[in-house]
């Protein structure tokens, strides 16, 4: 079988558009997203605090000074909320 020039560049093309789908668009996801808001501290343990956002998401952060109850600002991965927001009804 013999292949064109013009055979060629689509399959080359369709092959890019493959490997960039299952290789490159996963790993962006992997990336994270930070964003700063006030949240409220729910609990507090050895391993960090437990906030709730403005919008009700309950995330896990670092090591923070708050105690239950009090407003901070936290920094956190946004997308930790955008992955919550696909499961909720």
């Amino acid at each position: 079988m013999e292949f064109s020039k013009q055979t060629a560049i689509p399959i080359a093309a369709a092959i890019v558009v493959i490997i960039m789908a299952t290789v490159v668009f996963p790993f962006w996801n992997l990336l994270p997203r930070h964003i700063t808001e006030e949240v409220k501290v729910v609990q507090v343990d050895q391993s960090g605090c437990t906030v709730e956002t403005p919008d009700h998401f309950i995330i896990k952060i670092g090591p923070c000074d708050g105690k239950p109850g009090e407003t901070i600002t936290a920094t956190f991965d946004g997308k930790i909320k955008d992955r919550a927001r696909a499961f909720s009804p």
